[in-house]
């Protein structure tokens, strides 16, 4: 009998608990349009040049253009930039909801360019 009520109480409080956990008032992450993919960028852009991650010739060039593609399954802003001489290009890449994902810098051939 004791061993029941135990587990009955043990099944209650789980059951309660999480009940507390779902209540509303929990906003959703909002998902990012354009504009603030690319003033995500910006900000995330300013941080990896103070940490020394990119040269500061990055923090001068506006976004070339920003756009959705779906990378491993899940879509993802990717915010691009060209350097002043068009020899490089720069990748942000987010989630939907905003967390930074990653960076890349690739190189630009003069071929692919004509």
């Amino acid at each position: 009998m004791k061993l029941l009520m135990k587990l009955i109480l043990i099944t209650s409080s789980l059951f309660l608990a999480s009940l507390i956990m779902a209540h509303e008032g929990h906003e959703h992450a909002k998902q990012l349009d354009q504009a603030s993919a690319i003033e995500a960028a910006s900000i995330k852009m300013a941080e990896l040049i103070q940490e020394g991650q990119l040269p500061s010739l990055w923090g001068q060039q506006d976004a070339m253009h920003a756009q959705l593609a779906r990378v491993n399954g899940l879509q993802n802003w990717i915010i691009s930039y060209l350097d002043s001489e068009g020899k490089q290009r720069l990748e942000l890449m987010f989630s939907m909801t905003g967390e930074f994902v990653s960076f890349t810098r690739i190189p630009i051939s003069d071929t692919a360019a004509n």
